[in-house]
């Protein structure tokens, strides 16, 4: 048998790639059937919308420590101790 290759659409926007050699493959309940093309496109969109929410996390996650250390500076804690407390670590200022 030769392999074949499906694409799946759920409805919940959940892609699948499926390789059979299943002569008269059943495909899975309420799936839509996506060309290569298609199934490329919409993955490539998926995956980028996925690192574009994991850099906001990340952003938001420096804002949070960004927001601790400065706090603790404020309240007079050493620089090296803010860090640690904060998991902040600001950008080196200044020339070589």
């Amino acid at each position: 048998m030769t392999e074949q290759t499906f694409y799946y659409e759920y409805p919940s926007g959940a892609l699948t790639e499926r390789v059979t050699t299943a002569e008269n493959p059943v495909h899975p309940e309420g799936v839509t059937l996506l060309s290569a093309a298609d199934y490329a496109a919409k993955k490539a969109a998926a995956d980028a919308a996925e690192e574009q929410r994991q850099a906001a996390i990340r952003a938001a996650e420096t804002a949070r420590e960004r927001d601790a250390y400065e706090a603790l500076i404020a309240a007079g804690i050493p620089d090296e101790a803010a860090r640690t407390l904060s998991g902040y670590q600001p950008e080196p200022t200044g020339g070589a």
